[in-house]
């Protein structure tokens, strides 16, 4: 029998690599294992200045999807911006998240308001948004917040399609040890100043340790100095799998706590090792599973509050515990299999 052919299409940004081509990497791995033959179409993706950014849109929608070597195409499923603007007769698109400095963000220092073209980019990727996710037979975002957003932003209906972390399966719990781990690209959105700004309200044994790299490090590292608590960061840089496993194993909380997130696999991944998540009540998507005072903290982004509670959770090792059962049944359901069922409905 012939195994039915799916295209993946995804942008990428070269030399980086994040939650996003995770992501995508392992809906690719997931849906050959499930007896599709599946490949990913990525293009090379920069959002500046803005004529590139108009190219970049353009590219998907010139490509030609529907066969290739002679073979059909039977299904396309597009994911992040500006990967959806992909034309086949059947598209689906999961969407990870849009061009996020036009939507929620626009008005931030992180958005386009205040740039000389930020308005006339603002309508024209609206525009692409609104003609290009509207030609799929199924429109699945991967948070309800994301789905929010297109509602709110764009009108447009979308089912929220939750999917588990990379290493699903191989998460465990093995001691709640002196500190508090951040995972994640350096990132302004990622917010880990929080974290080190608390140490100060912190007592002086709690200990964070914070995995990954990103454009941030230096400001980070800066700011460990600038608080005096430099001796109780640890930045460790890139973790292989099996050290990041072990690392979220002994932890006696995890820090999460980014500004409006998509998704945000850090939540599932500290539940999975039954953690304590410590969040922020603006952090989006991170709040559709961590409930305060059930299975962690959910404050203000405030460095003294958040110190707070990072030292309720040090001094009471037995509700790092109890919260970290109820996180781990919080998440527990989310499996590929479901994914796979839903993304693949009009093939099937």
């Amino acid at each position: 029998m012939r195994k039915k052919k799916i295209i993946v299409t995804a942008p990428q940004v070269p030399f980086v690599k994040g939650g996003a081509e995770l992501h995508v990497e392992f809906l690719i791995k997931n849906l050959i294992s499930r007896g599709y033959d599946a490949e990913l179409v990525s293009l090379p993706y920069k959002w500046y200045p803005e004529n590139t950014l108009y190219d970049n849109m353009l590219a998907w929608r010139l490509m030609d999807f529907e066969e290739s070597n002679g073979e059909k195409i039977d299904l396309l499923i597009a994911t992040k911006f500006p990967s959806y603007g992909a034309i086949h007769k059947n598209k689906v698109t999961w969407v990870i998240h849009q061009f996020r400095q036009v939507y929620d963000l626009f008005d931030t220092d992180m958005g386009l308001r205040n740039t000389e073209s930020g308005m006339r980019i603002k309508s024209r990727v609206e525009r692409f948004d609104n003609v290009c996710l509207l030609e799929s037979k199924r429109i699945f975002a991967n948070s309800q917040n994301v789905a929010d957003r297109l509602k709110k932003y764009n009108n447009i209906d979308s089912d929220p399609l939750y999917h588990p972390p990379a290493l699903a399966g191989q998460y465990y719990c093995e001691d709640y040890r002196d500190y508090i781990l951040s995972v994640g690209r350096l990132d302004k959105l990622k917010r880990n100043e929080l974290l080190i700004q608390s140490l100060k309200y912190c007592d002086q044994k709690i200990k964070a340790k914070i995995a990954g790299k990103g454009p941030e490090m230096e400001y980070l590292v800066k700011t460990a100095h600038k608080h005096g608590v430099q001796n109780r960061v640890d930045f460790l840089g890139y973790v292989p799998d099996g050290d990041l496993l072990k690392l979220y194993a002994n932890s006696f909380a995890v820090f999460y706590a980014p500004v409006d997130e998509d998704y945000g696999y850090i939540t599932l991944e500290a539940f999975l090792s039954r953690k304590p998540v410590v969040t922020c009540n603006d952090s989006g998507g991170v709040l559709e599973f961590v409930r305060h005072d059930e299975n962690g903290f959910i404050t203000d982004p405030n460095p003294e509050a958040m110190g707070a509670l990072i030292n309720e959770l040090y001094n009471n090792k037995d509700k790092c515990r109890e919260f970290g059962e109820r996180g781990y049944c919080a998440v527990s359901y989310i499996t590929w299999d479901n994914v796979i069922e839903r993304l693949t409905e009009t093939i099937r």
